[in-house]
């Protein structure tokens, strides 16, 4: 199977490039590289935990739009947190984000981040297929 990445790799402030793509396409499923509070300075944007959120959303929410996507064409979301305590202010944040669809699949884990002021990383499994299942 023939993979498409439909957005090359990223580029660090100083223009040089990271070493991933932003998505990458593998059959019906476009697959989005894990996406932080940036800004368009490359700084990570909000002290707390909904701030970040809402901000990664709507990173990951341009990505969708700049692929021809839409978020209720996500299937499965992982995020990772930075504190366990951030996790009630993230749902709350993650579910505004989705409103009145059904949310994806998701897991949520705690760890470290590579970027020292993020709270939270989100990468996206994004379904690209025919839409109806047959499944009523």
């Amino acid at each position: 199977m023939p993979l498409n990445h439909l957005i090359g790799p990223k580029k660090r402030p100083d223009g040089t490039g990271l070493p991933l793509s932003g998505a990458v396409q593998a059959g019906d499923f476009i697959f989005l590289s894990g996406q932080l509070a940036m800004n368009a300075e490359n700084q990570i944007e909000g002290d707390g935990i909904e701030e970040q959120t809402a901000r990664t959303l709507a990173n990951i929410d341009a990505t969708l739009r700049e692929i021809g996507r839409s978020k209720t064409d996500v299937v499965k979301a992982t995020v990772w947190l930075t504190s366990t305590d951030d996790f009630m202010g993230f749902n709350k944040a993650y579910a505004a984000f989705f409103g009145g669809i059904l949310p994806p699949a998701r897991s949520t884990v705690c760890t470290a981040l590579m970027a020292a002021a993020a709270l939270i990383e989100i990468e996206m499994l994004v379904y690209a297929g025919d839409r109806d299942t047959g499944i009523n």
